[in-house]
């Protein structure tokens, strides 16, 4: 789903009209038509103005749902490593940047037609 049709969502599920939103942002009615048609796309403060008051986070406005579980992920991620002993911490850093440093060789090889022997 794009941002326009996120911002279109949220907005109907709660019953309001675009010119309700429109005052409630202090932006013009037009405004809120033409990010919902995917013409613009809402500047920051507005997206963080309509997270609050849809009740949301600015993720289900800018962020298609797929995207949403990758950051939902990550985010689990990063609370269990920050949960890990600070003498740990070094160690796993190193352990995921040398698997992503493989990761990155490894498609810069299969981009090159494979190793070279």
């Amino acid at each position: 789903m794009s941002i326009g049709e996120n911002i279109k969502k949220k907005r109907e599920k709660i019953g309001v009209s675009q010119k309700t939103l429109a005052e409630a942002l202090g932006i013009a009615e037009n405004t809120v038509a033409s990010w919902e048609k995917g013409k613009n796309i809402p500047p920051s403060d507005k997206a963080i103005d309509m997270a609050r008051f849809f009740k949301c986070s600015t993720d289900e406005i800018l962020l298609e749902e797929s995207e949403r579980e990758v950051v939902d992920e990550m985010k689990a991620l990063f609370r269990r490593f920050s949960d890990l002993p600070d003498y740990v911490k070094p160690m796993a850093r190193n352990i995921i940047s040398g698997m992503l440093s493989s990761l990155e060789l490894e498609d810069y090889f299969r981009d090159l037609g494979g190793p070279r022997r």
